[in-house]
């Protein structure tokens, strides 16, 4: 009988890793990158990486970090490996600074197993997907954590991995005016869109459904909460658009899902507050391609987009992630995840609001990680 592990026990865990496979000479699969600023400016980033492709038993997470503003960047000090032995794939790593200036390091597991004849037919007609004798059928998921509490250290200590719920966490989460933290986790197979609700500072979580999906394969919502208190969600949808959904008691209750007017092609995007107030909004700004990576921002609360500034027009960019540091905004991204002649690059930029208000970006992007 097929024995389930990936939410009882953690992959991998490896810090400052010396061994050859995880060097970045050899990738030949990097992406999904996401980014962390600690109280001090040290620049964390991470991304999923090994392998030949997503999902691969050889995929692995990876934690960098840099102390002169992403000029230059660490050799990984944590590494979140998927254990063959376990039959655990390791996958979609997320960090975030949480109030008291921790560092949080979550990543998703799933269970595998050794790849049938025939590929067996899965809930909803999902049957998975089979790659190097393993088969990939397990769309529940589940969420994993470990938390940093001084990120500036020059020696980073880590508390004991925990599972903490169920589903798929793919962007930072929100700290509600009422002091409750709002985090999208989702369940790939359900029918409406899943997150949770953590009212202890994120030591225990309530998992929840909000309003039907639409038209999406991998939700990734992302939400701010207006000056009103009402709460926008935003939805990753594969109609050219954003989907978006609304709460107005934080949380407990949510409007049914439509179709907002922003344009972004079927791919994760970040939006949220920033530290002045103006809520900033990083998208593929085109209905189909992953190309066009730009930031808008709002000064009457997503009402309407005012500002806009191109930071990439190329193909095969996605997956923005951001943090603030004083006037900054700290952006990362990838580029051509896979494939023989793939660039598969971890990118970096930097800017300000006044930047995005002037529409040009300041200096040139940057290159974190490329094989």
């Amino acid at each position: 009988m097929r024995e389930f592990k990936a939410n009882k026990i953690p992959a991998k865990i490896l810090f400052n890793p010396k061994e050859p496979r995880f060097e970045e000479k050899i990738r030949n699969f990097q992406g999904c990158p996401t980014i962390a600023i600690s109280k001090n400016g040290r620049i964390f980033a991470g991304w999923y990486s090994g392998g030949i492709c997503e999902p691969h038993m050889e995929n692995y997470n990876l934690l960098v970090y840099s102390d002169d503003e992403g000029k230059t960047w660490s050799k990984p000090v944590v590494v979140i490996e998927s254990s063959k032995e376990d039959f655990i794939h390791a996958l979609d790593i997320q960090i975030w600074m949480d109030k008291d200036g921790k560092l949080h390091v979550c990543w998703v597991q799933n269970n595998t197993t050794i790849a049938p004849s025939e590929l067996p037919k899965f809930e909803k007609g999902q049957p998975g997907v089979i790659k190097d004798g393993y088969l990939f059928d397990d769309f529940v998921h589940a969420e994993w954590e470990m938390v940093c509490e001084n990120p500036d250290a020059d020696e980073l200590v880590f508390s004991e991995p925990r599972c903490w719920g169920k589903g798929f966490l793919r962007c930072k989460p929100n700290y509600l005016q009422n002091g409750d933290i709002l985090f999208f986790n989702y369940g790939q197979t359900d029918a409406r869109y899943g997150y949770s609700i953590s009212r202890d500072g994120g030591q225990t979580f309530e998992y929840c459904y909000g309003p039907e999906k639409i038209a999406t394969y991998f939700d990734e919502c992302m939400a701010y909460q207006k000056q009103d208190g009402e709460v926008r969600a935003f939805a990753r949808c594969y109609l050219g658009k954003i989907a978006e959904f609304s709460s107005f008691d934080n949380g407990k209750t949510w409007t049914e899902a439509k179709l907002s007017d922003i344009v972004s092609s079927d791919t994760r995007f970040y939006v949220a507050r920033t530290p002045s107030g103006r809520v900033l909004l990083v998208k593929n700004d085109h209905e189909k391609q992953r190309s066009h990576m730009t930031a808008l921002l709002s000064e009457d609360d997503g009402v309407t987009w005012k500002y806009s500034m191109l930071i990439d027009e190329r193909n095969e960019i996605s997956y923005p992630d951001v943090d603030f540091y004083g006037d900054k905004i700290y952006l990362v991204y990838d580029r051509e995840r896979s494939g023989k002649d793939s660039a598969k690059e971890i990118l970096f930029a930097s800017f300000t609001e006044d930047d995005i208000i002037k529409g040009v970006l300041p200096t040139p992007v940057q290159i974190i990680s490329k094989p």
